[in-house]
């Protein structure tokens, strides 16, 4: 009788022990982050003396996040994702003191073979486009383009944040070559006073030449002065190309703004090219100002510098910056950092 038992409960333990080895299948959980570090003598044209001292995010931005899918079936998947900023250098979390703590990434959405939808707190697809338009990649510190067109303490000169709140994302499935990306954010106030940001992207890849063009008016946000009122309309174009050995970026960006009257026009050219267990890069930057009631001033930003690959996760560099405004003494910044990917 004993014996029977056991099997019968045997029996009805598997139905269960199956659903939940398929549950487990259908969905997946993943934790990841970078850890960037940085330490030496730093300084902006007109932002005051140079500084020697230990910061964080010298490649690219420290954060953390958790990621996840679930096949629902019928070819549908449920995505979402939280990403913070962490500051390695003191522990605190966060780009500034002001930040969300999930101000990276915070969604949810789904993926179709018609594309892929995401609403909430979403990273533009411009600055992506920005990132992959230069040899220094995502570093709003280092990279010459990145810290003219989105460093706060280098005059940024796109408006809106690189995540956008209260944003719907929708991006296309690959076209042969082309990859589109139509996306917004919600100002969330009475429906018909025009506090939206509104933007578009699209990219080409076809193995040696990586393509972008990107549109998008911004009117609530990080610089915006006056929601709903002051508003700024910006224009990119920028990607790269694969020689023998090397690679070449080139980038243009216009950026116009409504109220007041302001333009601001930046090009970038950069390069980078194998040497040994790493790669030595190399980028110049040029923005030019104008607008009613302003000097015309200009900020020239370059920077050279060697990234060690030390194993497929961790990475040494060392980069040399010049930054000069027009108005202001040149400033120099020497960085030697390490970034760490888990």
């Amino acid at each position: 009788m004993k014996r029977r038992f056991k099997q019968a409960g045997m029996l009805t333990a598997m139905p269960a022990a199956l659903l939940a080895a398929n549950a487990h299948a259908q969905s997946s959980t993943s934790f990841y982050g970078v850890l960037d570090v940085w330490a030496g003598p730093s300084q902006i044209s007109g932002a005051g003396p140079s500084t020697l001292s230990v910061n964080s995010g010298g490649m690219q931005t420290s954060f953390w996040g958790i990621a996840g899918a679930e096949d629902v079936g019928q070819g549908v998947k449920v995505i979402y994702a939280l990403e913070s900023y962490i500051q390695v250098d003191s522990g605190t979390a966060g780009r500034a003191p002001n930040d969300a703590m999930f101000a990276r990434n915070a969604y949810v959405g789904l993926r179709t073979r018609y594309g892929e939808v995401k609403l909430g707190r979403v990273l533009d697809p411009a600055f992506l486009a920005t990132a992959q338009s230069n040899p220094f990649g995502g570093s709003i510190r280092l990279a010459p383009l990145l810290a003219q067109l989105w460093g706060p303490a280098t005059g940024r000169t796109v408006y809106g944040d690189t995540s956008w709140d209260n944003a719907i994302v929708y991006t296309s499935p690959a076209l042969g070559n082309f990859k589109a990306a139509v996306y917004g954010a919600l100002g969330e106030t009475r429906y018909g006073t025009g506090t939206g940001n509104l933007g578009a992207m699209l990219s080409y890849a076809d193995g040696a030449l990586t393509a972008f063009l990107s549109a998008q008016n911004v009117r609530v946000g990080q610089a915006v002065a006056t929601p709903g009122q002051s508003q700024q309309a910006s224009y990119f174009a920028g990607g790269s190309y694969r020689f023998d050995g090397w690679s070449a970026y080139a980038s243009y960006n216009v950026a116009l703004g409504a109220v007041p009257q302001v333009a601001a026009r930046t090009g970038q050219l950069g390069v980078s090219v194998p040497a040994g267990s790493g790669n030595l890069m190399a980028s110049w930057a040029q923005t030019r100002n104008t607008g009613d009631g302003l000097a015309d001033t200009r900020r020239n930003t370059g920077a050279v510098g060697y990234n060690y690959t030390a194993s497929p996760r961790t990475e040494l560099y060392a980069v040399l910056q010049t930054d000069r405004l027009s108005t202001a003494n040149r400033a120099h910044t020497c960085a030697l950092g390490m970034r760490h990917k888990f």
